[in-house]
């Protein structure tokens, strides 16, 4: 017997280790579930920073990147208990300054977690390196080079071209400051001109050594001289202390597991979009592929939170409907978008208050006070949230919200009024082309592209445009609750960058998207961030919608143009037609002097 009884214990033994094994197997596949494999966030940001919705894909997801979808991801990094770190890679950065201090404010939100930020920088200049300087550390190729640089301001007059051509701008303004049609109608900047870019620019110098200065840990002084000293090399940046180390990226990523203490670098380039799968096989597959690209992609259903509706106001200002930039020309806001868009967030009983994010330089004066309407008209609270442009128009919509926010480096004001015409009689003649007109009543050839204003019509004109400008200041003035001659004193076509604006009282707070959505909640009852959700307002165009959508009123350049003619001469000339469109359609408008943009 005893054999037996030691067998039965053996094959006892046999069994309860198996048991032990598994459990402990079963214990090690509970854990796994729970703690979730530690991943580096790595994120390439370049380009514009697009602030408009997206478009949908086959798929009916969104594709692309939009500022408000990197902000989003690094929230949900910084929260994710998987996520140990953050890699970004930073090159060819087109966008403003008042994105990049979004996009800073959210990469320092993101290490006050504790969790490390390294930047890896590939041939930058100031936009880059800024937003580089919110990391914990920069790091550069030894071969490369940080175009740090102080700031200019180079514009270009037409009006020498123009007489040899037999061109004349016809052009006039309320305000000194309103100088937009200085480039046709001058040889160089005038006094007020030249005075209004010199404060704008040494402002826009004064943040970028002060945001040096507090990365450095030096006074601004020496940070001014550090941005004089530039550019420099990889290894004269790392001397004056502006780079923390020169190496490349694999050698980083190998420190970044050495350092974390990982057995595998996991870089998820991917980290918080959708990975799902759609098949588009058969017909059903083809019917599904058409309905994205039309923009008729199924939605989700709409939940019962509450929510804060985001509306994107972006691009110059039109009467009608807006248009993406797509293949054939400028990105547009059309008073009808946005008005739908408004009254959208109104109906929906879920939305409790509304951020209008404006990136505009204005446009249209009808289209414009025909939003500011529609803002003071609904009940709901309205928080503005200024981007790299809020001016002319795209200030005079962001007058009706019940609070303001501008980035510090936001391009706002330009409370003034402009209009006139580019007459090219002259030039018709000299290739022996001539126009005989019949004038029937008064000021018939108001808009004649072929002769100047006559004396009653340049009166009339100058009529319309003194009373477009009181209506002006007149709403701006109500919005800030200041006086007609309180706010008047500070418009005359006058820019300012947010942090001047804060100091006049032309906008209520210095913060970002995300400073205005906290406030939107708090006007709007809403007691938990976790608890609500954002609504974005218009709802994104179908791919080919996105693409080759028609401008109301406006053609487009053809894509042949680019093999011929550099990116800037193309984006010149597509403005110079959007205004000749403008001007066809009203001859007053609220546009911001010239376009301008800060990197």
């Amino acid at each position: 017997m005893r054999p037996r009884i030691a067998l039965s214990v053996a094959v006892i033994s046999v069994f309860s280790i198996v048991a032990t094994l598994r459990a402990e197997d079963a214990s090690k596949t509970v854990q796994s579930a729970a703690t979730p494999a530690p991943i580096v966030v790595d994120l390439a940001i370049k380009g514009s920073l697009s602030e408009a919705p997206l478009s949908i894909g086959f798929d009916g997801k969104t594709i692309g990147e939009n500022l408000q979808g990197l902000v989003e991801r690094l929230s949900k990094a910084k929260a994710d208990p998987a996520v140990k770190g953050l890699v970004l890679r930073i090159r060819s950065l087109s966008a403003g300054r008042a994105k990049i201090e979004d996009l800073r404010r959210a990469v320092l939100d993101f290490r006050s977690s504790g969790k490390p930020v390294h930047a890896l920088l590939e041939a930058p200049g100031n936009a880059e390196y800024l937003l580089a300087a919110a990391a914990d550390e920069i790091v550069m190729a030894e071969s490369d080079t940080l175009m740090l640089k102080g700031l200019a301001a180079e514009v270009t007059f037409y009006k020498g071209l123009f007489d040899k051509l037999g061109i004349v701008a016809d052009w006039m303004q309320v305000g000194k400051f309103k100088s937009y049609g200085e480039p046709y109608t001058r040889t160089s900047m005038s006094p007020a001109f030249r005075q209004e870019m010199t404060e704008l620019l040494s402002d826009s110098y004064a943040q970028m050594a002060e945001m040096i200065a507090a990365r450095q840990g030096i006074d601004v002084d020496a940070a001014k001289t550090l941005i004089d000293g530039g550019p420099y090399t990889a290894a004269s940046a790392k001397a004056a202390g502006l780079i923390s180390r020169i190496a490349y990226a694999d050698q980083v990523e190998a420190e970044l597991k050495r350092s974390l203490g990982l057995p595998k670098l996991v870089l998820e380039k991917k980290y918080g979009k959708s990975t799902e799968k759609v098949d588009y096989s058969g017909f059903a597959g083809f019917m599904r592929m058409m309905s994205a690209l039309s923009g008729d992609a199924p939605k989700k259903a709409a939940s019962k939170a509450p929510k804060v509706a985001l509306i994107h106001a972006s691009g110059s200002i039109m009467t009608g409907k807006s248009s993406g930039a797509g293949l054939l020309g400028e990105a547009t806001m059309g008073s009808d978008t946005i008005i739908e868009a408004l009254r959208k967030a109104e109906a929906d009983a879920t939305v409790k208050a509304i951020v209008l994010r404006v990136d505009s330089p204005g446009g249209s004066a009808l289209a414009s006070d025909l939003i500011w309407r529609e803002v003071v008209r609904i009940e709901k609270p309205i928080v503005a949230s200024m981007s790299d442009v809020a001016a002319s128009g795209g200030y005079y919509i962001s007058m009706g919200c019940d609070k303001v926010y501008a980035q510090s480096s936001t391009i706002t004001g330009s409370i003034g009024v402009t209009g006139g015409k580019i007459v090219v009689g002259g030039l018709l003649e000299k290739a022996g082309v001539t126009t005989d007109t019949i004038h029937v009543g008064k000021n018939g050839t108001l808009l004649s592209p072929f002769s100047r204003f006559s004396e009653a019509e340049k009166s009339a004109m100058q009529k319309m445009m003194d009373e477009t400008y009181r209506q002006f200041v007149t709403k701006a003035a109500a919005g800030r609750k200041r006086s007609f001659d309180d706010v008047e004193k500070h418009a005359g076509g006058r820019v300012y960058t947010g942090r001047q604006a804060k100091a006049l009282g032309l906008v209520d707070e210095v913060g970002s998207l995300a400073d205005a959505l906290a406030s939107a909640r708090e006007l709007g009852g809403i007691s938990s961030e976790k608890e609500s959700e954002i609504l974005v307002l218009p709802e994104p165009q179908g791919l080919l919608e996105s693409l080759l959508g028609p401008l109301e009123g406006l053609d487009g350049l053809g894509a042949e143009l680019g093999i011929v003619a550099p990116d800037a001469a193309i984006a010149a000339l597509r403005r110079v037609r959007l205004i000749q469109s403008l001007l066809e359609r009203e001859p007053v408008l609220v546009i911001m002097p010239f376009d301008i943009r800060i990197e």
